[in-house]
């Protein structure tokens, strides 16, 4: 008997040294870094440990969650032993507005019982007076007292009646509210995750501890306003992001990051294979079944890997724009507030004033008014992506351009929109357009008076666009004879003209070609 109770003793001394404390902590979202797909949210938890092991639970996690991105950091004399995701179906939206609708309609029973009392001790009152009324030698004193009763008993009914009805209608309106809540929560139904921190300490200490993942369903896209006043001043570009997430939590009143950066996309470098040559054999059909395998998916999933504790050195910034070997981050100054599934949130980045030089575009073979071009050059400081852009002029709308980022050039050219005031026209000179057939071949001549007309009041610079047509075969021969100072782009054929022309005056140039081809065969698109 003397050795089972000190084995017990032994026993229960040893769970002591070495149970598990359970505790739940507060952690608000401190800082969100928005990539362009993606987003990482960081948490800090502020917390103090009792000696032994704990466990940390963490809740409000985002329900789209890469649960291999999390990061753990932290400062005190504590080591983390582990990290743990899982979901968390207790903590799911869907079930807390449920609750909340029956709450309400609850109430709104309740209301409606008394309404329905009140409506009934009416009536009762009602059909008492019909008897009272129809006793005979009812006397002048009696009738005063009775019509007195009956009208402090209606008034006080109809008073309970009154404050019943204004109590219930916020309560239908609140049902409504709810109701409609649910149903776009109802798109995002994931329950939300829970992250589990198992520490050890060897003594109770305080710990202050930050952690970080990246979520799905989250990402910004930018967007533009380009305004300018005339066409001697800069193109002053406010440059905005739209900021959306749906990850299933809020973001309320939190400091805000945007990076260029995609983690979406694949950076694993892209690599030649062997380009093997063989006859090609015709392919044997047959048919076969082929049965899918199904994997059931676990509706919580748990990812655990040590953490290395280190201190983490913070900086406060208002504006700041940090720039990487691959990637800009525009740390904003101030705080936000994103809710999950709501509408995107237009965020403004930075506003840059750019010089730019003007010319008016015109190709009178398709258009025959210029197009407004501004040309930035050196723009690649501004770290701007493509994206769609509000072009404003004059103090006037003008239109919707877009902001191609991808070109190599080092001019980011910006259409402003047509320019009314500059008109072309395109004529063919008859007599230089001939058909002609010299032994095998056909020789065609192709003969146009381009002419351009400045109806401002200044000079201005123009951009004249035309083209020849581009041999796709050694049998046919483009020859270009005369382009009266104009440039051509072999490739392309595209003729370009760069030219001033004064107020009220116009500008005129030629352009000839030639094409030879065999007579017995067909040219398409000549």
């Amino acid at each position: 008997m003397k050795f089972i109770k000190t084995a017990l003793l032994v026993i229960s001394l040893f769970s002591v040294g070495f149970a598990q404390n359970i505790k739940k902590v507060d952690a608000k979202i401190d800082k969100v870094t928005v990539f362009l797909q993606q987003a990482q949210l960081e948490k800090s938890v502020n917390t103090s440990l009792s000696a032994g092991i704990t466990k940390l639970l963490v809740d409000d996690i985002a329900n789209s969650i890469d649960a291999n991105s999390i990061l753990v950091e932290g400062k005190g004399d504590f080591t983390l032993l582990a990290v743990k995701y899982s979901a968390n179906h207790l903590n799911n939206k869907v079930l807390v507005l449920q609750d909340s609708v029956v709450k309400v309609q609850a109430d709104i029973e309740n209301l409606e019982m008394l309404f329905a009392v009140a409506q009934n001790e009416e009536k009762m009152i009602m059909a008492n007076a019909n008897v009272k009324s129809e006793k005979d030698g009812l006397l002048p004193e009696d009738l005063k007292e009775m019509i007195d009763f009956f009208r402090v008993k209606l008034t006080e009914v109809g008073a309970r009646r009154l404050q019943i009805q204004r109590q219930m209608q916020p309560l239908k309106d609140k049902k409504i509210r709810l109701e409609k809540q649910l149903a776009e929560v109802r798109n995002n139904s994931l329950p939300l995750g829970q992250i589990e921190l198992t520490v050890s300490a060897s003594k109770a200490t305080p710990a202050n501890i930050k952690l970080s993942y990246v979520a799905y369903n989250a990402g910004w896209s930018p967007n533009y306003d380009l305004r300018v006043k005339d066409i001697k001043s800069p193109v002053a570009i406010a440059y905005k992001a739209s900021v959306y997430q749906n990850t299933g939590i809020d973001w309320s009143n939190v400091k805000l990051s945007l990076s260029t950066s995609n983690p979406a996309i694949s950076g694993q470098k892209m690599e030649l294979n062997p380009q093997f040559l063989s006859f090609y054999v015709a392919p044997v059909v047959y048919q076969r079944n082929v049965k899918a395998n199904k994997m059931d998916m676990e509706a919580g999933f748990a990812t655990e890997a040590p953490a290395a504790m280190a201190d983490m050195a913070t900086a406060s910034r208002t504006v700041a724009v940090v720039e990487t070997g691959m990637t800009v981050n525009f740390d904003l100054g101030s705080t936000y507030t994103i809710n999950s599934g709501g509408q995107p949130e237009m965020v403004e980045v930075q506003t840059y004033s750019a010089e730019a030089e003007y010319k008016s575009v015109i190709a009178p073979k398709l258009d025959l008014n210029a197009y407004l071009v501004a040309e930035l050059k050196n723009w690649e400081q501004y770290k701007l992506l493509s994206g769609e852009a509000n072009v404003y002029f004059e103090n006037k709308f003008i239109g919707k351009t877009f902001i191609n980022e991808q070109g190599v050039d080092n001019i980011l050219k910006l259409s402003l929109g047509k320019d009314m005031r500059i008109v072309g026209k395109r004529e063919e000179i008859e007599n230089f357009k001939a058909r002609k057939t010299i032994g095998s071949n056909v020789r065609e001549s192709f003969g146009y008076k381009i002419s351009v007309r400045n109806t401002k009041s200044e000079t201005v610079k123009v951009v004249l666009e035309d083209q020849v047509p581009v041999s796709q075969d050694s049998d046919i021969e483009v020859d270009v004879e005369d382009i009266q100072g104009g440039t051509v782009e072999a490739n392309t054929g595209k003729i370009t003209w760069v030219f001033e022309v004064p107020a009220s005056q116009s500008k005129e140039v030629l352009l000839k070609y030639t094409v030879k081809y065999p007579k017995d065969k067909r040219i398409n698109n000549l």
